[in-house]
């Protein structure tokens, strides 16, 4: 027996919302938006773009409406911005993150202040942080003014980075469980 179309994508919609819920919730737990940047993740990008050689490293968590930055870019960027701006947002949707060379001849990404600015970013790499559960509620990424490779050992260590933080989160967790 086919299942009817209509009946069939109302139930995709349906699973697609569901997931995204979870996502959501999971994020939430975590007490990482709405919130300003904060020491240990600072230290972690500025590890990330020491290890790159890159312009910038940013660890971002992306909410329903939003990608939050937890880390100072500069004192006048702002430390948000929305899912339809963010490379950040697409970055989370794929498992194996984002690699984005040509960031300047992307129209959907031209609002973007870091792309559009006068820094012109050209170069972007980012790698999802997933919790325990498996759920993409963030990335780690790396930006540069320059075009450049991303070689396979470079996802390793972006990945390594994302995992770092995932601890992180669950050290945050811990403590407010046994606080």
């Amino acid at each position: 027996m086919l299942l009817d179309r209509k009946i069939l994508e109302k139930k995709i919609r349906k699973n697609i919302v569901r997931a995204e819920q979870s996502r959501l919730g999971k994020l939430n737990r975590y007490n990482l938006i709405y919130t300003k940047s904060e020491a240990v993740f600072n230290d972690l990008a500025i590890l990330t773009a020491t290890i790159f050689d890159t312009h910038i490293a940013v660890i971002n968590f992306v909410d329903q409406d939003n990608v939050w930055s937890k880390v100072k870019i500069q004192s006048s960027q702002e430390s948000d911005f929305t899912n339809e701006t963010s490379v950040c947002s697409l970055a989370i949707i794929d498992e194996e993150g984002g690699l984005f060379e040509g960031l300047s001849i992307s129209p959907r990404l031209m609002s973007n202040a870091l792309i559009a600015s006068e820094m012109g970013m050209k170069f972007y790499a980012a790698v999802p942080i997933t919790t325990d559960e498996g759920f993409n509620v963030g990335s780690v990424c790396i930006v540069d003014k320059e075009h450049r490779a991303f070689l396979p050992n470079d996802r390793e260590k972006l990945e390594w980075v994302a995992t770092t933080v995932r601890k992180e989160m669950n050290k945050r967790m811990a403590k407010k469980i046994y606080a």
